[in-house]
């Protein structure tokens, strides 16, 4: 498949699965989505974030594995029976698959960062998990 239509179909699906009110006030870069060699039925998707201050996701779950790097910064986790945690530039964390989360920038200027999912091949980034 060629990378360039490759990374579009990837940029759609995290249109998609983000909902127009995350992406109104943020954009995405889709950076890489190719499947895992010797790992049968996984992919990783790259993806980076620019979100405005007012951006907060809805309530959703990953299908896959997912590390957030915060490059510019704050950001809020709120993972389902968990305390939300804040998460700042220079900081990495890990969601495990299938939680229930939601996320928002926690600094009036915004936020950007890289999200990093490994999972299974075909899977969207984010699936919305209304309560």
């Amino acid at each position: 498949m060629n990378l360039q239509f490759s990374t579009a179909c990837a940029a759609a699906t995290l249109v998609v699965a983000l909902g127009a009110p995350g992406l109104a006030a943020g954009e995405s870069t889709s950076l890489i989505k190719t499947e895992l060699q010797g790992v049968d039925g996984m992919e990783v998707n790259v993806v980076n974030f620019e979100v405005d201050g007012d951006w907060v996701t809805d309530r959703h779950v990953h299908p896959g594995h997912l590390f957030v790097y915060v490059t510019e910064g704050t950001l809020e986790v709120a993972v389902e029976g968990e305390e939300p945690r804040t998460i700042s530039a220079g900081e990495v964390f890990y969601e495990q698959p299938d939680q229930p989360m939601v996320g928002r920038s926690a600094s009036a200027e915004g936020a950007k960062f890289t999200v990093f999912q490994i999972g299974p091949t075909g899977e969207p980034i984010m699936v919305s998990q209304p309560e």
